[in-house]
């Protein structure tokens, strides 16, 4: 009879501590909006936790049903007892169009992962971080250093942030003040430097952040900056990289309903994309030819704009293809620059004077014929994967709940 209420207490004893022990878990709902099929597509989510709920990310593993999904957790905010407020966790996935999928996040100070993240690697020197193939100066000028994909490389010419001002004249961090680089996220799925400081205008500066980010699962870098103007002294904000694709001539083409396309012969040809919004509509131009000598090649109607923010530069081997976040929505002046010497020109400015000014632009290095060797289009680069937790989880955390969380 002892021994079986000692069998009954032992069992007993290891239910509770297996109770006690056993993880919390969050709910986070993956969606595809854009109709498109993803194939290992980045994803960030931010997980809310309660306080004094987790201290170390370590202790986190994501499951997609049964199986568990590799992932790089980050603490991105703590509460004041130093335990993790926001959780940044970066997966890939796959998914259908129009699809959705619930992620289960399961955390605590016993849970470990079982599955071992796998891609970037980020080696230092004294003036440059190599992350896989890309290499970027610490003065983030010239911003990107190298791009090593098979006989693609950075040529020479602008590269990097600059700023024009009411003047007309640009600057660049060539003089920044107080420049600071870090690196934020160390990979494996995703790498992030962040670059800032202030860049001197006539009078006074203007502060910046600048930060590159670079996905495991995709050849893409994604470019977004943003520059404090309190005292409404900056035109444009404009993002620069010069390109080698290889011997002329170069095809271009832009993301329009059209599918306006051309080619470029000489280093001295250039094709300037302005796409205009205001209040009223929008409307863009196309115009080409010798650089300083363009002339109109092709537009549009102000009722009829439809300029999607991406396109492509390509040579018989290498291809570039880009994308501007934020085009069909934001009013004011895109423009985009694109030269036969291989120098290609990103800016924005605003309808009118702005106290911030923001730019953000993906360059995806894919190889020809662009349909066959891109991993993913940049209409689907523009349409991102949607990670939000359920609305109850942000409530028990103690945080605001996200616009658009049902």
């Amino acid at each position: 009879m002892r021994k079986l209420q000692w069998s009954a207490l032992i069992v007993f004893a290891l239910l509770a501590r297996g109770l006690a022990q056993a993880p919390a878990s969050v709910t986070v709902n993956v969606s595809e909006s854009g109709g498109m099929r993803r194939t290992q597509f980045p994803v960030t989510a931010r997980v809310p936790l309660p306080r004094a709920a987790l201290t170390d990310p370590a202790n986190v593993r994501l499951l997609l049903g049964q199986t568990e999904v590799a992932s790089q957790p980050a603490a991105d905010a703590r509460w004041p007892d130093g335990s993790i407020q926001w959780l940044a966790v970066d997966f890939n996935a796959t998914i259908g169009p129009l699809e959705s999928q619930a992620y289960t996040l399961q955390y605590g100070a016993g849970v470990k992962s079982d599955v071992a993240a796998r891609g970037l690697a980020v080696a230092e020197d004294g003036d440059g971080i190599q992350v896989g193939n890309i290499r970027f100066n610490r003065s983030g000028l010239p911003l990107v250093a190298s791009v090593k994909y098979r006989d693609e490389a950075i040529g020479t010419g602008p590269n990097g942030l600059s700023v024009v001002d009411t003047a007309g004249t640009s600057r660049d961090l060539s003089s920044a003040d107080g420049l600071k680089t870090e690196i934020v996220k160390r990979g494996p799925l995703s790498v992030v430097i962040r670059y800032s400081g202030s860049i001197r205008l006539e009078s006074g500066t203007a502060p910046f952040t600048l930060t590159t980010e670079m996905p495991n699962s995709k050849s893409w870098v994604k470019l977004s900056a943003s520059v404090s103007d309190p005292s409404r002294r900056i035109r444009e904000i404009v993002l620069a990289t010069p390109l080698a694709l290889g011997p002329l001539p170069w095809v271009w083409d832009f993301g329009t309903t059209r599918w306006t396309y051309g080619s470029m012969r000489n280093a001295t040809d250039s094709v300037v994309m302005t796409h205009v919004r205001s209040a009223s509509g929008a409307e863009w131009t196309v115009a080409n030819g010798p650089k300083g000598r363009q002339q109109t090649y092709e537009t549009s109607r102000a009722d009829r704009s439809a300029f999607a923010g991406w396109g492509h530069v390509q040579s018989g081997k290498e291809v570039v293809a880009f994308a501007i976040e934020g085009v069909p929505s934001r009013q004011g002046t895109y423009r985009v620059a694109l030269s036969g010497d291989g120098q290609t020109t990103f800016g924005f400015a605003a309808a009118s004077p702005q106290t911030s000014h923001e730019l953000t632009v993906f360059q995806h290095y894919v190889s020809t014929p662009v349909q066959i060797g891109a991993a993913t289009s940049p209409a689907a680069i523009l349409s991102p994967l949607t990670a939000v937790c359920e609305r109850d989880q942000y409530t028990r955390a103690g945080v605001p709940v996200p616009a658009g969380v049902r």
